[in-house]
Parts: structure tokens; sequence; C-alpha cells
């Protein structure tokens, strides 16, 4: 590593590129530049000592003026180092040699003119290293972490060489304690990654490597296929487009808005053109339509299904696979280690032999983990979910991480360490040979291939575990997405499922199989929840409902009547009020955050305890919608905010003949029933998304629907799963418990009152008391 010497005038060319003269107070800020450098001299950059710096003084208020006019002018990348300086001046305050954070801004400075100086694909660094100083400067930022490390290390270490390697050792540790599940995942290792990189291009003088893409099975497909849906048909692969709806009133990630929208209607089930007289188009059309419904009723996995076979035919094949697996040649080994492979991990055949035909650094759900000798390789399942990129928020996730691991066992784990090809044909001549050893009617891939999944979801009545076990995408299952689950019920269900897949093995056999499928993966001891980033712990959300409820009552015995109508405490209250109760609603039945949502009035029915509901922002039918149980908790707000609002009209409407509060409209269900009073423009308004992350700005900011997932979750192993995808609207094609075909009773839909009821048990939920009258 060879220190940069140059002189003052290339060094003025690189201070008017990282600030230009036309950014604010540009003089002065490139002046403290210079001056900061000469605070850990040698660093990188051959400077000499000076005994004496003049340190220019900023003012808060010339701060505030420059972060605010960098912010106005969006110039936050351009003038990237401006911002991060002031920002740094206003939380450390002025430069000084014997100051800690000042020792490692002189460091950081000298890294970020080295690299501007080389003038090539490495400048995007110098953006990124201000973000990432910019980022850890806030205190509820998981970032602050690493720039208390960066600190510790340039206090404890003067050159440049010795600093890169401290921040290799703390990358390398926090990188093994996310993917461990030791702490949660916050993303950190990738932060850290950045600045380490950027050290690295100044000691190792390193050339740029940009990204390269392959042409792999797995990217294939890449951004301008994620609307599409890909579904198993025997006669052609058929692709669905999914058309994205508008959302304009919500925050919500599109992938969620995608999953829960409804598959696209092709054609009218009542079409069928005559073969002699209808276009050739139609006839495709016609042939798409029934393909497409078919391949949907072919992911049904009913009992009588003729893609899946029985438990007995199930336990019967396992028991002569694994028999078969430990005395045929080492060849022939590997052919039935695709077979076992697929039916212990609920992947496809195909799919396991591509991924046994990859290096090990290369698979993508067959994990190594090092240091466990009798547990080297696992099965990891990954959940796509939404990342939470909130920093406030990444502290207080339910979920440790989106990622869980399976054991294998130990002797099909020494056939499958090293890659290897196996051809398809081979797996189907061995196929048929073990249908006519057992005497089965049919035996294929597909039967292989849904093993797994058959046995967790009709005999052990786990349809969510059996989606997550056997790695089914989320764009297939809605759940997914809005699901926290503990780790732990996960491993006693593919417990259970091996219990009864090696019902017909020998004792040792399942002594080696049960034994092993007991055991936890390392990683998982450590990730008590695992999916959904949206959730929050329960503590946090008993505060959040809690501080919700204090905010609605504070005006009790405070209220006062202002000339304007815009300075009104009771109209205040009045929107404290809609505020509470449209959370309250949204964690008391999972809708999605639309436009008016709950609705209107007599939408409600408070004697059979349902509220229909119709959760879509787009429809092609008036009369679609499903039902939802109320519990005794949000029928009492209910009624009470009813009262409320009589009351208010009274009194609101007879000062503010102008501004009229629409009670008669609310009552006759022609206007929503949660108002609320708008500035801008002046009036009553249905309550929306976009309405309510204004009003609770500087409270709480989260995704519009987070109270979806925290429901999801809150539900999820404590009732029947097919109630919960009835509540939320997640059945499968033509299982809707709305379905005129459906055989579910509207008193076990209703029995879900009592389990939402639990929940504003466990959420500390109460009744709020508004007193209108002073």
């Amino acid at each position: 590593m060879n220190i940069k010497q140059f002189d003052n005038s290339e060094l003025q060319r690189v201070l008017d590129h990282l600030v230009p003269l036309d950014s604010p107070y540009c003089i002065k800020v490139q002046t403290l530049i210079i001056n900061t450098l000469y605070i850990n001299p040698g660093f990188c950059l051959h400077i000499g000592k000076q005994a004496n710096i003049d340190m220019p003084v900023f003012a808060s208020s010339e701060c505030e003026a420059i972060a605010r006019e960098v912010v106005k002018e969006k110039k936050i990348e351009a003038w990237a180092v401006t911002y991060m300086l002031v920002l740094f001046y206003q939380m450390y305050g002025q430069a000084r040699r014997d100051d800690e954070a000042w020792q490692f801004m002189s460091a950081y400075l000298q890294i970020i003119i080295m690299i501007a100086i080389r003038k090539d694909e490495h400048s995007a660094k110098v953006s990124q290293l201000s973000v990432r100083l910019r980022m850890g400067l806030k205190d509820n930022n998981p970032q602050s972490e690493i720039v208390k490390k960066l600190f510790d290390i340039h206090a404890q270490r003067a050159s440049l060489k010795n600093a890169l390697e401290a921040l290799r050792v703390y990358e390398a540790k926090i990188r093994s304690d996310e993917e461990s599940g030791k702490v949660v995942n916050q993303k950190l290792a990738g932060k850290i990654g950045q600045i380490r990189l950027a050290y690295e291009v100044i000691a190792d003088n390193k050339a740029f490597v940009g990204k390269t893409y392959t042409n792999s099975q797995n990217n294939k497909f890449s951004k301008e296929h994620t609307n599409k849906r890909y579904l198993d048909c025997t006669d052609e692969p058929l692709r669905a487009t999914v058309f994205g709806k508008p959302h304009k009133n919500d925050n919500v990630a599109d992938a969620e808005n995608t999953a829960d929208d409804d598959p696209p209607a092709l054609l009218d089930n009542d079409f069928k053109p005559s073969r002699t007289t209808a276009k050739s188009s139609e006839l495709q059309q016609w042939k798409l339509k029934n393909n497409y419904r078919h391949a949907r009723r072919n992911q049904f996995y009913f009992p009588t299904n003729l893609r899946q076979l029985s438990l007995l035919s199930y336990q019967m094949l396992f028991a002569r696979v694994w028999q078969i697996f430990g005395v045929v040649s080492y060849k022939q080994r590997r052919v039935y280690a695709v077979i076992l492979l697929s039916m212990l991990s609920g992947r496809k055949v195909q799919d396991v032999i591509y991924e046994l035909a990859l290096d090990k650094s290369q698979r993508k759900w067959l994990s190594h983990e090092s240091g466990s000798a009798a547990d080297s390789y696992a099965m990891s399942n990954t959940i796509n979910v939404t990342s939470n990129r909130r920093s406030h928020l990444l502290p207080h996730r339910q979920s440790h991480d989106n990622e869980f691991k399976l054991p294998l066992p130990a002797r099909l784990q020494a056939v499958i360490e090293n890659k290897f090809s196996v051809d398809g044909d081979e797996v189907s001549e061995v196929l048929a040979s073990l249908k006519v050893q057992l005497e089965l009617p049919v035996l294929s891939n597909q039967h292989i291939d849904a093993c797994l999944y058959t046995v967790i979801k009709n005999e052990l009545q786990e349809s969510l575990h059996a989606d997550m076990i056997t790695g089914v995408d989320v764009k297939h299952s809605s759940p997914l997405y809005y699901t926290s689950i503990e780790t732990i019920s996960l491993e006693k269900t593919y417990y259970s499922a091996i219990q009864l897949l090696t019902e017909y093995c020998t004792a040792d056999s399942q002594g080696e199989l049960r034994q092993l499928s007991m055991s936890s993966t390392k990683s998982n001891r450590y990730k008590k929840y695992i999916g959904s980033d949206m959730t929050l712990n329960i503590d946090i959300c008993q505060r959040f409902f809690d501080e919700l409820a204090e905010a609605t009552e504070s005006y009790n015995g405070r209220l006062k009547r202002n000339v304007s109508i815009r300075q009104d405490r009771y109209i205040e209250q009045f929107n404290a009020y809609g505020i509470w109760l449209w959370h309250i609603i949204f964690i008391q039945t999972g809708i999605r955050p639309v436009k008016h949502a709950p609705g209107l009035l007599n939408q409600f029915d408070f004697r059979q305890r349902l509220l229909w509901v119709s959760d879509k922002e787009e429809r092609q039918g008036q009369g679609q919608g499903r039902l939802i149980p109320l519990s005794d908790f949000l029928i009492i707000a209910i009624q009470n905010y009813i009262e409320y609002i009589k009351q208010f009209a009274v009194m609101h409407n007879s000062i503010y003949p102008n501004d009229q509060f629409p009670i008669n409209n609310i009552l006759n269900s022609s206007q929503p029933l949660i108002q609320l009073f708008s500035q801008n423009p002046k009036g009553f308004t249905g309550i929306t998304p976009s309405k309510v992350r204004y009003q609770i700005k500087h409270f709480f900011s989260h995704q519009d629907n987070w109270l979806r997932h925290q429901l999801r979750s809150l539900l999820t192993n404590k009732s029947p799963e097919h109630l919960i995808c009835a509540l939320y609207g997640h059945e499968h094609p033509d299982q809707e418990a709305m379905h005129p075909m459906s055989s579910l009773s509207i008193n076990e839909l209703k029995a879900l009152s009592a389990d939402l009821e639990k929940v504003a048990v466990e959420l500390n939920l109460r009744q709020v008391e508004v007193n209108i009258y002073g």
C-alpha cells in the first residue's frame, strides 16, 4: 500500500468535485475538510502535521440551512459530502484533535478523497460512504452500531492496513451472527461490506469489477416476468399473466397487492365456440381457459386427486426406496438419492436433479453448515416476504429471519456432498421398477413431487406448514406474505410427517430417520419466529394501541371551540376517535386497507355478528365479497362510536352550518361510516389509508396493511387454517368459503369470533371513554 501524495492544486480539484462551487457554504466546507485531514495525517494521504489548526465554526442555524438547501435542491447525491459533513458536525460539534469521532472523520474523508482522485467506476462509492454515515447518525437506525464500531476501530488503529483488517473481522462476525440467527437479521453485514470494499479499493488498489449475469434457470424470468404465474399442466406449460390493479390510496408493496388480487378471468365460463364456425383465435382462447382451470384444480391436493398416492402407498414406497438405497451400487445410489431427497423435501424431481448438478457454493436450497458433523447438510427454506426497510422498526420485528432449515439423514448427505448429474430417464426407469415391485396402479415424478406436501396437508391438516416446508413460492400462496410463525411449530410438523412416512421402515431405519428429524439445525436455535417482516413484537403492538387510546382520551376536559374550524379541538377529538376505531377494526378483522374501508354501516350486522366486506380496489361484480365474524369487543367499539357521532352531529351542525357533518347519510349507509375532517379541501370525507398516515405521521410510520400481518400472525397455529384463509380471502380458487358449492357452515366461520376476542385480550385493547361535553 502506497500513501498518496499530491500537491495543493490537485487536492483543490478533487475538493471542487466533491464540494462543488454552487453548493452552499462551499468555501467554508472545503476549509473544514482540509483542516480535518490534519487531525489524522498519514492514514492514506501524505499530509504534514500542523501545530495549530484553525477550524471553521458552523453555527447551528448554518448547519440547518445547509441541510435544508441540499434537500430542497434535490442534490443529496451531488452534494453528498457536504450533506454528510454538516449532519456529522451537528451531532458531534466543532472538530477537535482529541475527539475520537473527528479522528475517524479525518480518516473517512481521506478514503473518500482517494476514491474521488481515481476518476473510475469506483466513484459511486463516495455517495455510498456518505449514505452509510448519514444513516448511522440516527439513533434509531441499526446502522448507528456500525458508526460506533468505526470510531472504536480508528481510535485503536492508526494505519489503513490495520483498520481494514479489523473491518474484515467485524464484517465476518456480523454476517455469521445474522446467518446463524444469533441476532435479528438487520442486514448490517451488507452495509459493512460496502465500507470494507471502499477501504480495500484504496489499500489494495483494486480494479472495478462489475456484476455479471447468467442465463441460469433461476433468473431467466426476472423483472419482465414478475407478474407471471407458472402453472403445471400435463398438456403444455401454462403461464398466466397477473395484471396489476391500481392501489392509489395505500403504500402496500406491489407483490402483496398482486398476491391478494383475483386471478384474471380469461373467458366467460359458459363460452364454448363451435368447432366448425369458430375462429382459430377463439379456439385457442377456449383451450387456454380450460387448461388454466385444469391446472388450478390440480393444485387442490384433494385425497382423491390422481396425481397423489394414498398414505399407505407412500409409506411402503419410502420404506422400499430407503432399503434399496443402502445396498445398490454407488452410481445407482445417486438415482435413489434423487427420489429420497424429493420425498423428504417436497421439491420436484427435476428441481432436485438441477440442484445436485451445481457446485456446493451455487446450491440454493441445499445448505451446507460448517462445524457440524451430523448436520452438515440441511434443506434451506426461504420465504420471499416483503422486506421492511423502516429502520426505526427493524429492532421491533417479531420475525428473526425469513429462512429456516430442516436436517437431512447422514447417509443421504454422504451421497449428495459432491455435485453429480442424473438423467431424468434413469429416475423414470427406477420408478417403473418400483411400481411393479409394490404393485401400485400408478407411479410417476408427479407422485414423488407431491409426497411430503400430501402427508402434511391431508394427514396432518397443516396446509400452511406444507407450503412453507416444501418451498412453495409466495406467489402461489398468499398467506406466506403475512405470516410470522414459530419455527418450532414447523419442526414439529416435519417430525410428525417423517414419523408417518417411515411407518413401514425397519426399526433401525426408523431410529436413524426419526432421531434426525427431531434434531434442530444450528441456525434454527436462535430463530424463534420466521416469516413476515412487517409483524411487530407483542409489547410494541400493545404500546401502540395504548398510546393511540390515550391520545383519543386526552381531549376529555380540554375541549374548546374556536372561531376557525381549523383549530377547533372538538374536530381534533373527532379525528382522533376515527383514527383509533380504524386501527381497532383492522386488527380485529384483517381486512385490506382500501379506500373508505371498513365501508358503510349496513355492511355490519350486529345481530348476526357479521361484517360483509369487498376489500379489493377493483371488482368485476358488485356482489363479490366475503363475510367476517365480529368479536364482542369490536361490536361494542362500533356501537359506542355511532352514539358518539350522533351527539357530535347535534353540536357541530348547529355551530358550523357551512361545514355540516353528514350524519343522516352515514346512518342511511350512503356514505362511509368513518369520516375525517380534512383541512384541504375543507370538509368531511371518508377515511383512507393516506389520510390515516397523515394524521399519525409524527407518532408512527409503517406499511398500511401491517395490522393485516399482525392479526394473521396472532391467529396462526391457534385457529384452524381454513378459517383464517376464509377470514383473509386467501382460499384457493373454487374453494372459497362463500362459494355456492362450499360445505363450510356459517356457524363454523362465526366461531372465529372467540379467537378474535382473544386477540383483543392479548393486545390489551380497551374501549376508549370519549366525553364530548367539555
